[in-house]
């Protein structure tokens, strides 16, 4: 089966988002529920509830080369080692 995912609008550190992440599912693990819904907080907010990483935004040329490119940005957490977010180091 395919994984499901969520799109979510999102005002994260100014900047208007779709946020698009996985849906958490019913059947799942209780620790990748847990570590998806960390996740998908920290996704639409820019801070992580478990840790409280905060996400590192791409520089200016960064954003120029991804708007020229016509490509997404990528955003980067650096999650504490014990954070629930990495469920248990993935």
């Amino acid at each position: 089966m395919p994984p499901e995912y969520d799109i979510t609008a999102a005002d994260v550190g100014g900047q208007r988002a779709m946020v698009i992440q996985p849906s958490i599912l019913d059947d799942l693990d209780p620790d990748l529920k847990s570590a998806l819904a960390a996740r998908r907080v920290a996704n639409v907010t820019g801070e992580c509830p478990a840790c409280g990483a905060r996400v590192r935004w791409p520089n200016r040329a960064e954003r120029r080369a991804a708007a020229r490119a016509g490509r997404a940005m990528t955003i980067v957490f650096v999650h504490e080692d014990d954070c629930v977010a990495l469920c248990d180091g993935d």
